[in-house]
């Protein structure tokens, strides 16, 4: 497992805007690739259900775990 890299063809990739968790403080800040970045400093909804595992990211890098936009990085 290794820890993505923070550049544009995994920005491309990524799709934590799609989930149910990612929300309005999220997209006002513009944050999203949290596997490859750092979590969120905006409130998250971890009940809802998270899509970390449909990512092409973290199938590519073998990434363990999910919620990376309200964890700590488990890389």
């Amino acid at each position: 497992m290794t820890k993505p890299k923070d550049d544009q063809n995994n920005l491309s990739k990524c799709i934590c805007e799609k989930c149910s968790v990612y929300n309005e403080c999220n997209k006002s800040k513009a944050e999203k690739l949290f596997c490859a970045r750092q979590k969120t400093n905006c409130n998250m909804d971890t009940k809802k259900m998270c899509i970390c595992g449909m990512c092409p990211v973290y199938n590519q890098d073998k990434l363990k775990g999910g919620y990376f936009c309200a964890n700590e990085n488990n890389n």
